[in-house]
């Protein structure tokens, strides 16, 4: 995928794009040049039915790239900064929003999709394509992605897998920016953009779980009795309800009739991260969505439990991979 420019109109540029169309590792490099060209281009191909691509453009007019896609693949689409959307029938029906510190999954058929993205912006964004053979490869029966792709895929109709973007968090940035800046040639590169993609494959399927709220799929808590499983959703709705005012381990197993030893193990083994994990994530989750209401950030630190701004926007930071006054920019 390419993206051009023009000073003057919306310039479209058409994209042939084939997720199994090399037979040996392709790379196309596109510097701004002396004259000041406002746009950077990389993208990595694999035989292994994989791309990468890297786009950061500064553009005054709105932009367009048409991907005329010859053959179904699911793209991770992750924006580090700007806007972009993504249409299909020829333009006339949106299937995807995405913003900057966010990313998505997509399944594309064999069809043209329509990327596009405003005027006067900053867009840095990268674009994940993985072959349907690939990520079937890795993705469990069990997730909850599983079925949604799957009737997208019966169906060969375009579709946005999760029905929420997702907040892209640093780990994953790191991920791809070393893929992209991966200093290894020829088949080790492709060694390295394999298992790093396995790597965040991994880190986003589990994301994906933690921040839905999914209970962990049940061949994973076939050891625990149904009112174990109960307990521990009644300690994650106590969780919810006392976000800023926690109670101990203890207080909390009490209260949900098991002691602090089996409620960590039960807890983690249903919605697979800890007990201060989940309750961190409900936290910034919701710090995040009342600095997107138009609180300030002084706000949002009192009304998420925290006594000082600086403790609050080092909590975010990691949590998200960036400071909570980039959403008040």
């Amino acid at each position: 995928m390419s993206i051009n420019r023009s000073a003057h109109t919306i310039t479209t540029q058409f994209c042939p794009f084939d997720i199994n169309g090399v037979e040996s590792l392709k790379e196309r490099r596109q510097l701004p040049a002396q004259t000041g060209h406002n746009r950077v281009v990389q993208e990595i191909m694999s035989p292994d039915g994989l791309s990468l691509g890297y786009y950061k453009v500064s553009s005054r007019q709105q932009g367009k790239v048409v991907i005329e896609n010859n053959n179904p693949f699911l793209q991770l689409s992750y924006t580090i900064s700007g806007h972009k959307s993504y249409h299909t029938n020829s333009g006339r029906t949106m299937l995807a929003s995405i913003d900057k510190h966010q990313y998505n999954y997509l399944f594309f058929p064999k069809q043209e999709i329509h990327l596009d993205w405003q005027a006067n912006t900053q867009l840095e964004i990268f674009e994940m394509g993985i072959s349907l053979r690939f990520f079937f490869d890795f993705l469990p029966e069990e997730h909850p992605l599983f079925p949604v792709l799957s009737k997208s895929v019966h169906h060969n109709e375009a579709a946005l897998l999760s029905k929420a973007n997702l907040p892209l968090q640093a780990n994953i940035s790191t991920i791809l920016y070393d893929m992209l800046n991966c200093p290894l040639e020829d088949r080790y590169k492709q060694l390295y953009l394999k298992a790093k993609t396995i790597e965040l494959l991994a880190i986003q399927l589990m994301q994906f779980e933690q921040l839905m709220g999914i209970p962990r799929p049940e061949i994973f808590t076939r050891t625990l009795r149904k009112e174990d499983v109960e307990r521990m959703h009644l300690a994650r709705d106590i969780i919810v309800r006392n976000m800023n005012s926690p109670c101990t381990l203890i207080d909390l197993a009490h209260q949900v009739g098991t002691n602090d030893a089996y409620l960590k193990s039960h807890f983690k083994q249903v919605f697979g991260t800890t007990v201060y994990g989940y309750l961190q994530n409900v936290k910034m989750q919701h710090a995040k969505e009342l600095l997107a209401q138009g609180k300030s950030i002084s706000e949002v630190t009192y009304l998420s439990g925290y006594k000082r701004v600086s403790h609050f926007a080092r909590a975010f930071k990691k949590h998200f991979g960036y400071t909570p006054g980039i959403l008040k920019g």
